[in-house]
């Protein structure tokens, strides 16, 4: 990498941390939470998500606060995941598990949301739509473990954020910083597979 192209990548590279906080983050703690109205009922989601859909100007909210940060730290994030390289075969670290499994994860995530965003938006936005999918084992297992990788990559970005705007420093920050990532991971993983429970009544 040349001396000009450093500085934007430096800027990128704190553009898609920053973008998986802010509003990436923010908006799967909110989804995830929003869906427990499903343990309520059929009736009390479908008008949780009609109101939702129905809110004035939410196209366009989707896209600029959703679909281009999303475009964006996706696209980016294929460019690391292409370049990188793991050392995983010759240090067993568990950061360096951490590394593959935040690629891996990643990309998963990508074809998740893709997958839910196209069901979903472009066609029945509903309780029984989702239950009928998640009736079938495959797309059982399709939507968990896209609930649980999609939580993994927000965490452990959550931490690599803490350590790339230089807010933990030292390795008993970033081991302080790693329990509490920990705890957020399960808290909002039990939060998703709750709501998808809700389905399966």
């Amino acid at each position: 990498m040349s001396a000009l192209q450093r500085p934007y990548h430096f800027l990128i590279r704190r553009v898609h941390s920053l973008l998986g906080l802010l509003p990436i983050g923010i908006f799967l703690m909110f989804h995830l939470t929003l869906n427990l109205s499903a343990r309520f009922g059929s009736i009390q989601y479908d008008q949780v998500i009609g109101a939702m859909r129905s809110f004035p100007g939410i196209f366009v909210i989707e896209l600029i606060v959703i679909f281009i940060p999303i475009a964006f730290h996706a696209i980016y994030g294929a460019w690391v995941v292409y370049t990188g390289q793991s050392n995983l075969l010759r240090n067993k670290y568990v950061r360096n598990w951490f590394y593959v499994i935040q690629r891996v994860s990643g990309i998963y995530t990508v074809i998740f949301v893709l997958a839910h965003v196209w069901m979903f938006r472009f066609g029945e936005a509903n309780f029984a739509a989702l239950q009928h999918i998640i009736s079938n084992p495959l797309g059982l297992i399709f939507y968990a473990l896209g609930i649980v990788l999609a939580v993994f990559h927000f965490t452990n970005g959550l931490w690599a954020f803490a350590i790339t705007w230089g807010i933990t420093v030292g390795p008993n920050a970033q081991q302080k910083w790693s329990y509490v990532c920990a705890v957020i991971f399960v808290i909002l993983t039990i939060v998703g597979l709750s709501d998808l429970s809700a389905f399966l009544r």
